[in-house]
């Protein structure tokens, strides 16, 4: 039954995506689409997030998001934390966008097996400020070998043994908090890897280990609307794929467009796409995420422009001005009530967005050299400077 509005949106779940349309520009070029067309219907006046708890659509009341604080953590684990302490007047406004707002801390191999317990705890603490109530958010970046590396080579015995000990320890560290965890960002990956059995093994058993925890929900990456499988077309049954070998049965769903630079509305129907293969797989119901942090100017990942001859796309242009095409700019702020009307989502996709998609949520960072490190100040400036939303709507 779950499937019938995807099902009179979409016209059924197919097996292969079909490609998103794009406009064209007078020199034939394709060019990023801008979904918030005409004004919102409403502005909602309650609190965001990260200030005030936000009750769950109607049509998702099991949304482990929703009815709660998203933490903002406060320390120096955080890239972003310690320019923005440093900084005073219209520098320290722009940077409190991104500084006061909700993100997830990514965790990898950088932080050793003997660490990452009293780590994560660390950061649990700041995040919770003494509300056990509270969301706090990580991504596991755990597999090693990954991304290129992935492909070319199998993990060894000695890197297997070390990644259980890890998630082990990562999971004493989270205890019975309330944990959003994102599974294994560029998911992609795992479908060229030439050990893919023995990395499906690996990242089954930790989605089952970190799903059992108490207040934990798991959302295993999937990739992105514009990107199934490493260097292939995007279809959504690659997507599914990369799900069920790593664990969906146990997770609450998945996440879309950690490292792209897609909209919601485009991540949306692929993600209705993928939840109709996964119920027709016998997965039941499941539900998403959808990354914002990088999507205030929807862009396929073709068509976006690296910020230096130098760069690759993983670091874009950013947006300088709040008309500027191809390029990265701060998209809907985190929220778990992604179809409420201020976001703008054209109706098909709210409908969707209201009963499977649990929140908008920070776990890209756009404002990190390659999405990875160091901090730029000048990315992070030209983003909060050029973003189309505010905390509560549009600008």
């Amino acid at each position: 039954m779950f499937l019938a509005p995807l099902v009179r949106v979409l016209a059924s779940a197919v097996l292969v995506a079909a490609p998103l349309a794009v406009p064209a520009s007078g020199a034939g070029a394709p060019e990023t689409s801008d979904h918030r067309v005409g004004a919102p219907r409403a502005r909602a006046e309650a609190l965001p997030v990260w200030l005030a708890p936000a009750p769950p659509h109607t049509e998702n009341p099991t949304n482990p998001l929703a009815g709660r604080l998203w933490g903002v953590y406060r320390g120096p684990q955080d890239q972003v934390w310690r320019p923005f302490t440093r900084s005073s007047g219209t520098t320290r406004e722009a940077l409190a966008t991104i500084a006061d707002r909700p993100r997830t801390k990514w965790y990898g191999s950088f932080v050793p097996d003997r660490r990452i317990r009293s780590t994560v705890t660390s950061y649990l603490a700041s995040a919770q400020a003494g509300n056990p109530e509270t969301l706090a958010q990580v991504a596991v970046f755990r597999m090693k070998p990954w991304e290129g590396k992935a492909c070319q080579r199998p993990t060894t015995p000695a890197e297997a043994a070390s990644y259980r000990t890890w998630i082990s320890e990562l999971a004493a560290g989270i205890g019975d908090a309330h944990m959003l965890v994102v599974m294994q960002p560029d998911g992609p990956f795992l479908l060229c890897a030439p050990d893919r059995a023995a990395k499906s093994e690996l990242l089954t058993w930790a989605t089952q280990t970190l799903s059992a925890l108490p207040n934990t929900s798991v959302y295993i990456d999937a990739g992105a609307a514009d990107w199934c499988e490493n260097g292939t077309a995007q279809e959504s049954f690659r997507c599914a794929e990369i799900l069920e070998l790593s664990g969906i049965q146990y997770a609450r769903g998945f996440a879309l467009d950690s490292t792209h630079y897609n909209g919601p509305v485009e991540n949306i129907d692929r993600g209705a796409e993928i939840l109709g293969l996964l119920q027709a797989a016998g997965y039941g119901e499941k539900h998403f995420i959808v990354d914002t942090a990088k999507s205030g100017r929807p862009t396929r990942w073709p068509d976006m422009v690296p910020a230096s001859k130098k760069d690759v796309r993983n670091n874009a242009r950013t947006c300088t001005t709040p008309t500027m095409k191809r390029c990265v700019t701060l998209g809907i702020p985190p929220t778990p009530r992604p179809a409420d009307p201020q976001w703008g989502l054209p109706e098909p996709q709210r409908t969707i967005a209201a009963q499977y998609v649990d929140g908008f949520v920070w776990f890209g960072r756009p404002w990190l050299y390659n999405q990875a490190d160091p901090f730029v100040a000048k990315r992070a400036l030209d983003m909060a400077r050029s973003t189309p939303w505010t905390a509560t709507g549009p600008r």
